[in-house]
Order: structure tokens, then sequence, then C-alpha cells
């Protein structure tokens, strides 16, 4: 049977870049030899996140430009 290793947390929601930046380095601890790989990953996935969020932010603002006119 595989082990399962479960980690429980509690974040402070006030301060998310610090608590995201300790589940980061809680995740890496748990895989090592593997965190070029984990961080990659990440990465890719933040940069697909931001990257609607910019295109969402973008479309709004131009909506609002248009509805000036």
């Amino acid at each position: 049977m595989a082990k399962v290793t479960k980690v429980e947390l509690q974040l402070d929601l006030s301060v998310p870049v610090e608590e995201i930046s300790a589940v980061v380095n809680i995740m890496l601890d748990a895989y090592p030899g593997r965190e070029i790989e984990i961080l990659q990953a990440v990465d890719h996935g933040i940069g697909e996140a931001l990257a609607k969020l910019q295109a969402s932010e973008k479309s709004e603002k131009d909506k609002t430009e248009k509805e000036k006119k």
C-alpha cells in the first residue's frame, strides 16, 4: 500500500504572498531533487493566470474607453 502524507495548513489571508511562499517551500521540502520541475510548473501556472487577468483587465479598459466616446 502506498504511503500517503497529508499536510493541514492554517493560513493568514491578510498576508497572501508570505503564505503562498510558505506553502511552496513546504512542497519543495517534500520533493527533494524535483524543486526545479515543481517551480517551473508553478511558474507556468502563475503565468497563465496572470495573462488571463491582464487580458480581462485590458478588455475592461477598452470597453470603458469605448463607452466614454
